[in-house]
């Protein structure tokens, strides 16, 4: 009998099973703490995101504190990563000729980010059934002199409406701006042209969305405003956030006023004839209260998911033409994934809103300078965004292990790195097993240390690891 073959499969075995025994350990760590699991709640998960965000914020600061020395920028900017505010700061003045400097909780005119905020309102009206979207505008309003238009059109703009700016501006008389019970009194009155069939075609209207808001009034019989505090401010602790109408006494709290640039000096831009209109504009917030109205809008605070996926959805054109917006929100799509958004501009406000709907994050830029800047600045904090650094990765192999497990931490690894030695920053792993540790966390706390611990070692990169049938095999589930 040759006995080298036995010494080499003794060998072999005993090798196994050192094998087995040290992966043995570490199954407390990888299958067996799934009856001790723990539950990480939300403010341990917050301090840990703090440590992996600080460097985009930090990065996000530098180019807007050079933007705003450059270019002169006023106005406030907010951005949210996975869902957590990181950034939220103010450049500039608010008073141009004082010099008072701009604060965080100074109140901007958002002017048509203001639309998503009246098709919400509709949206309620629908889950109470008191709606339908595709109940003619002559349901609500009888002396509407357009039957074939209905709310749906209004909605997602394919009404045909005439332009009420140029109604108001040739044939309203009064001392002050007419409100919206007045602007349909004159669509009735004067019977204008629609611009072509209703439904035939797309045509931005600011027009659909003021006849939207008397369709609320009408509904609720309450004025737009007390309508908007009562069922989407109030609720979701809006504090700084109302619809302001000229043609009405409703000036309440400080707002902000427009300006532009003309001979080297900013100047004052006053209301116009068309300021006493809402629901296409009117609402006034901050970008604090509008990150919390993003917060709502993911957490279904207010309509059901189903309702909402209509509102930030593309719809067909009679079947035919694919049409980027939504109920309130323009569509489209940036490395194949979804954001809903809306621009506005009014008497020297810019605003921008941005919602990158399935990396959960947002992007709030609001000024009232008439200045043109809130496109590059967006681009400049999408670039930030989307760079996977090791922070990024290292982040997500964290956010894995609390929410799922330490196998699909390593299975994430793996697909994201195809098994080679990608860095990942095992300081931020200390730091975060550290918050587990002191929020009473003892078990996740351990998973992140042996994580660490392997990808230091190099046994991350070993083919055991990245055995499914060994991991099998050793009863991890």
């Amino acid at each position: 009998m040759d006995y080298r073959y036995l010494r080499i499969f003794a060998t072999l075995s005993l090798l196994f099973v050192v094998v087995v025994i040290t992966m043995s350990i570490r199954l407390d760590l990888f299958g067996a703490t799934k009856g001790l699991e723990e539950i990480v709640n939300n403010s341990a998960k917050k301090e840990i995101d703090k440590i992996f965000y600080q460097e985009k914020a930090q990065t996000i600061d530098s180019i807007l504190q050079l933007t705003a020395k450059k270019n002169y920028f006023n106005g406030s900017v907010l951005v949210a990563y996975k869902g957590s505010c990181i950034y939220n700061e103010s450049f500039g003045y608010a008073d141009m000729l004082r010099r008072k400097e701009l604060k965080k909780d100074d109140i901007f005119q958002l002017a048509s980010v203001s639309k998503q905020f009246t098709a919400m309102a509709v949206m309620i009206l629908k889950e109470k059934n008191l709606l339908n979207y595709d109940d003619s505008v002559t349901k609500y309003i009888p002396e509407f002199p357009y039957p074939r238009v209905t709310l749906r059109m209004l909605l997602n703009h394919t009404s045909g409406l005439p332009n009420y700016y140029w109604l108001v501006e040739h044939h309203w008389h009064g001392k002050s701006a007419p409100n919206n019970e007045e602007i349909i009194k004159m669509l009735a009155e004067h019977k204008l042209n629609l611009y072509f069939t209703p439904g035939r075609r797309w045509d931005y209207s600011n027009t659909g969305y003021v006849v939207l808001a008397s369709i609320v009034e009408r509904i609720s019989d309450q004025k737009f405003a007390d309508f908007m505090s009562e069922n989407i401010f109030e609720p979701l602790q809006m504090n700084n956030s109302f619809v302001y109408s000229s043609s009405t006494s409703n000036a309440k709290r400080d707002r902000l006023i427009g300006y532009y640039y003309r001979s080297r000096r900013y100047r004052t831009i006053p209301e116009t004839v068309n300021d006493g209109a809402v629901g296409d504009k009117g609402v006034y917030s901050t970008t604090e209260d509008l990150f919390k109205w993003d917060q709502a809008l993911y957490n279904n605070s207010l309509v059901s998911e189903v309702t909402l996926s209509e509102a930030i959805s593309t719809f067909k054109l009679r079947n035919k033409y694919e049409i980027p917006y939504g109920f309130g929100f323009r569509i489209r799509t940036r490395n194949e994934k979804k954001i809903a958004y809306h621009h506005g501009k009014w008497n020297g406000f810019r605003t921008s809103f941005m919602r990158y709907v399935e990396d959960t994050n947002t992007v709030i830029v609001l000024n009232h300078t008439s200045s043109s800047l809130n496109n590059s600045i967006i681009r400049d904090i999408q670039q930030v965004l989307d760079d996977s650094s090791a922070a990024g990765i290292t982040q997500q192999v964290v956010n894995t292990i609390l929410d799922d497990d330490l196998e699909a931490a390593v299975d994430y690894y793996f697909s994201h790195t195809n098994g080679k030695n990608i860095k990942l920053d095992t300081i931020k792993i200390t730091e975060a097993s550290q918050i587990l540790y002191d929020t009473n966390n003892p078990v996740t706390a351990e998973k992140l240390i042996l994580f660490k611990d392997m990808y230091i070692k190099g046994e991350l990169d070993t083919n055991f690891m990245n055995d499914k049938n060994f991991l099998k095999a050793l009863s991890i589930k």
